[in-house]
C-alpha cells in the first residue's frame, strides 16, 4: 500500500499515563502515513519488544492533562526541527489518509472540534507549525501552566501580531478530524474511542481493551465504545469491556 508521505511532519504523544495504548495509535497511523519522524514522550517506560520507527522519549513526570498541556506548548519545540507536528493520543488517529489536504498546514494551528468530554486546552488530534511551538515558549505568557485555550483565547491577539500565528477556521477543523464516533465523509483524523474498532479488527480491539485504565470505564466513551463493539460483533472485546465498566462502578460506588 502506498503511504501518504508527510515528511514534513513529526507525529507525537505525550503520554505518562498510558504510554503502551498510545505507542499502538502511533503504530496504527503510520499504516496510512509515512511521517517524517515519530515520537513518544513518556515517563519510565520502554517497550518490551521493537516498535519500528517509534522514538520513546523520557520526560519528567507529568501529573495530568494540565502538565501534558504546558510541556506541548512551551517545551515540545525543543525535540522537532520539522515544519509540523500532529500531536495525537491513544483514542485518535488516521481514518483516511486520502482525506489529507496541504490546506491543513496553511494554518500554524489546526485542531479537532473540541469536545465536552475532553480535558480543557488540549484536543484529541491537532496539527501545529514550528512557529507555533515556538510562539509558546516565549517567556512573556506567563502564565502557571499554559495550554491550547489559553493561547487561542487569552493570548491569541499577542501570538497573532507579535508572532504572525494563524488560526484555522472551523470549517477547516471539521475536514481535519471527525470526533464521536460519527461517520463523516472526507474527515482526515478521528477522536473518540468509538471508531478505534473498525480501524484496528477484533484481535487489536480485545488487546486494547485489556490495556484501559480503569478510570476509562466511567467514562461517556466507554459506553459508546461498548454499542459500536455490540454492532461490529467483537464479542470479547465487548464483554471486557463490560467488566472494565463494571469494575469502574464498584468504585465509584
Amino acid at each position: 500500500m502506498n503511504r501518504l508521505p508527510l515528511a514534513q511532519v513529526t507525529l507525537c504523544a505525550v503520554d505518562c499515563e498510558t504510554p503502551a495504548l498510545s505507542a499502538m495509535a502511533l503504530l496504527q497511523a503510520q499504516q496510512a502515513v509515512a511521517f517524517g519522524r515519530v515520537m513518544l514522550f513518556t515517563r519510565g517506560w520502554l517497550p518490551t519488544v521493537v516498535l519500528p520507527n517509534l522514538e520513546v522519549v523520557d520526560v519528567e513526570p507529568l501529573d495530568g492533562a494540565a502538565a501534558v498541556a504546558d510541556f506541548v506548548a512551551r517545551r515540545l519545540h525543543a525535540y522537532v526541527s520539522s515544519s509540523h507536528v500532529m500531536l495525537t493520543r491513544w483514542d485518535a488517529g488516521v481514518l483516511d489518509a486520502a482525506a489529507w489536504s496541504d490546506e491543513f498546514l496553511v494554518p500554524d494551528y489546526l485542531a479537532a472540534p473540541a469536545r465536552p468530554t475532553d480535558a480543557p486546552g488540549l484536543p484529541g488530534l491537532s496539527l501545529r507549525s514550528r512557529r507555533w511551538l515556538r510562539a509558546g515558549a516565549d517567556p512573556r505568557l506567563q502564565d502557571p501552566r499554559l495550554d491550547d485555550v489559553l493561547m487561542g483565547a487569552g493570548h491569541r491577539t499577542f501570538l497573532e501580531e507579535v508572532h504572525g500565528v494563524h488560526f484555522a477556521p472551523p470549517a477547516l477543523s471539521r475536514r481535519f478530524a471527525a470526533v464521536d464516533g460519527q461517520v463523516e465523509a472526507g474527515c482526515f483524523g478521528f477522536v473518540g474511542a468509538a471508531y478505534l474498532p473498525a480501524q484496528l479488527g477484533e484481535d487489536e480491539t480485545l488487546e486494547l481493551v485489556q490495556r484501559l485504565p480503569r478510570s476509562f470505564g466511567a467514562r461517556p466513551d466507554a459506553a459508546a465504545l461498548a454499542a459500536t463493539l455490540q454492532s461490529l460483533g467483537m464479542p470479547a472485546a465487548w464483554q471486557a469491556l463490560q467488566r472494565l465498566q463494571g469494575v469502574a462502578v464498584a468504585s465509584a460506588g
